[in-house]
C-alpha cells in the first residue's frame, strides 16, 4: 500500500496509511487522513488511491496545497518521494515505509546542532538585556510564575496542552497571565515577566509550540498610557523612531473598504464572494467574526506597519477576550495589538475586572470551542476567585519575543532565533 509519512512539527516520522479508493484529508474529525489544526481546511485535499495509480486534488482549501513546492491547482498524479505541503505541514508519498522511518529518525537524532547561529544566540542575549534594562528603569518588578497550573485559559483558538499528574490534569500556560493578575489582587502594581508559553496546534514559520513571551501589567494606567508605553519600548528594542495607532475599523476600511462594526452581513459575504482569493470551503457556515478573521488576515493584517510599528485598537467587542468593553464606544473593545512588518507582535487590554463577565466569555468559548469539535476547558479558576476579590484597574501586554528577536536581525523563520525548534528539541 501507500502512506504519507510527516516530515516536520509534532508528528514528524508519523505514517498515514492509504486506503483504496477516496482517502479525504482535512481537520473534520470525519476525514480519513485528520489533521487537526486550524491551517488546515475541514476538507483540505483528497488523495484518490487505485493502486498502482495515486491522484491528489485540492479542494478549493484556504491556505492550499503544494507538490514538490509547487502549488496544486490541478489533480496530479503522485510518486514515490512526491513531497506534499498542506498548509504548513510536510509529507513524503511513499510506498514502503520500514526504510523512510528508520531513515527520518537517523536524521532527526543525529542533527543535533541548534537551528539559530551563534551571533543569532548572542545577539538575542543582548536584547534580553536590554528588555530587562527597560523595565527596571519604569519601576517594574521581575516575577516569575508556573508554567503548569490547574488552571488555562478558555480560548475558541487557542489549544493548550494537558500534562496529567496523579490522576489530575494540568495544563501549560499558554500566557503567565492568570497568575501575574493573582499578584496584582494581593497589591503588587507594576510587574513583567520573561517566561516560556506552550500553545499546541501552531506551527509554521511565526509559530513554535514551546516559545519566549514578555508579559506586563501596570495598575493605574489608562489604555493611553500602555499604548505609549508599548511604542516605546518596540521604537528602544527596535530602533524606529515612532509608531502610529489606528483602529481595527479604519484598517478595514483602508485596505478593502469594509466596515466590520457597521457593515451588514450579506455585504461582508458579498466582499468575501468577490475577493480574489480562496476561502475555506465552510466560509459560509462561518460565524461574524469568522469572515473577520478570515478578511484581516488575507488583506488587512499584511498591510499594518509595513513602514512603522502600527498598534490597532478598539477590536469589535465580540473579539474581547479578557479586555473590558469600552467605556465611550459600546461596540468595541478596549483591546490593541502591535503590527511591525505585517507580523503581530504584541497583544494588550485594558483588563476585564467584572468576575460575572468572565463567567460568561469562558461558558460561550466553550460552547463555541464545541461547535468547532474541540473539548471544553475548565472555567473554574484561581483567577474566578482573585476577580472576587477585587482586581484592580490595570491593563496588560503579552508580547512575542522570538518574534521581536526575528524583526530585530531581519529573519523570516522563527527557527533562525530559537536554539532548538521542537523538531529538535
Amino acid at each position: 500500500m501507500a502512506y504519507l509519512l510527516a516530515t516536520n512539527g509534532l508528528d514528524r516520522g508519523q505514517a498515514y496509511e492509504l486506503v483504496l479508493g477516496n482517502n479525504v484529508i482535512g481537520r473534520d474529525a470525519d476525514c480519513d487522513v485528520h489533521l487537526n489544526l486550524p491551517s488546515v481546511s475541514r476538507k483540505h485535499v483528497r488523495l484518490v488511491a487505485d493502486d498502482p495509480h495515486f491522484t491528489i486534488s485540492d479542494l478549493d482549501s484556504a491556505n492550499g496545497t503544494k507538490i514538490n513546492g509547487h502549488p496544486l491547482t490541478n489533480p496530479v498524479s503522485l510518486q514515490p518521494g512526491d513531497v506534499i505541503t498542506i498548509a504548513d505541514l510536510e509529507f513524503s508519498f511513499v510506498l514502503e515505509l520500514p526504510n523512510m522511518t528508520e531513515n527520518i529518525s537517523e536524521n532527526h537524532r543525529t542533527n543535533f546542532q541548534p537551528t539559530a547561529a551563534l551571533s543569532t544566540l548572542q545577539r538575542r542575549s543582548e536584547l534580553l538585556v536590554l528588555v530587562r534594562a527597560f523595565f527596571y528603569d519604569h519601576g517594574f518588578d521581575e516575577v516569575e510564575t508556573p508554567v503548569l497550573s490547574i488552571d488555562t485559559v478558555v480560548d475558541r483558538h487557542l489549544f493548550p496542552i494537558p500534562v496529567g499528574i496523579d490522576n489530575e490534569t494540568y495544563w501549560l500556560q499558554t500566557s503567565p497571565e492568570f497568575h501575574m493578575k493573582r499578584l496584582l489582587t494581593v497589591g503588587m502594581k507594576a510587574i513583567y515577566q520573561i517566561t516560556r508559553a506552550f500553545r499546541h496546534a501552531e506551527k509554521g514559520p511565526h509559530h513554535n509550540l514551546e516559545f519566549t513571551i514578555l508579559e506586563w501589567y501596570r495598575t493605574s494606567w489608562s489604555t493611553s498610557d500602555a499604548i505609549t508605553f508599548l511604542g516605546s519600548l518596540v521604537s528602544t528594542i527596535l530602533s524606529t523612531n515612532t509608531h502610529q495607532t489606528i483602529s481595527y475599523q479604519q484598517a478595514f476600511m483602508t485596505a478593502i473598504e469594509i466596515d466590520p462594526l457597521e457593515d451588514s452581513t450579506e455585504k461582508l459575504l458579498h466582499c468575501i464572494a468577490g475577493l480574489d482569493f480562496q476561502p475555506p470551503e465552510n466560509w459560509r457556515n462561518m460565524d461574524r467574526d469568522g469572515w473577520l478573521d478570515l478578511l484581516f488576515a488575507e488583506y488587512v493584517q499584511p498591510t499594518l506597519g509595513l513602514h512603522v510599528p502600527t498598534i490597532l485598537v478598539d477590536y469589535p467587542l465580540s473579539q474581547a477576550a479578557l479586555a473590558r468593553q469600552h467605556p465611550d464606544n459600546p461596540k468595541v473593545a478596549d483591546r490593541f495589538e502591535l503590527f511591525f512588518h505585517g507580523l503581530e507582535l504584541a497583544n494588550g487590554y485594558h483588563e476585564l475586572l467584572d468576575v460575572q463577565e468572565l463567567r460568561r466569555r469562558n461558558d460561550r468559548n466553550n460552547r463555541l470551542r464545541e461547535q468547532d469539535g474541540q473539548p471544553r476547558l475548565p472555567q473554574e479558576s484561581y483567577l474566578d476567585t482573585a476577580m472576587q476579590s477585587g482586581l484592580p484597574d490595570c491593563c496588560g501586554v503579552a508580547l512575542g519575543f522570538d518574534r521581536l528577536v526575528m524583526l530585530a536581525i531581519g529573519a523570516t523563520d522563527i527557527s533562525e532565533v530559537i536554539a532548538f525548534p521542537f523538531d529538535r528539541a
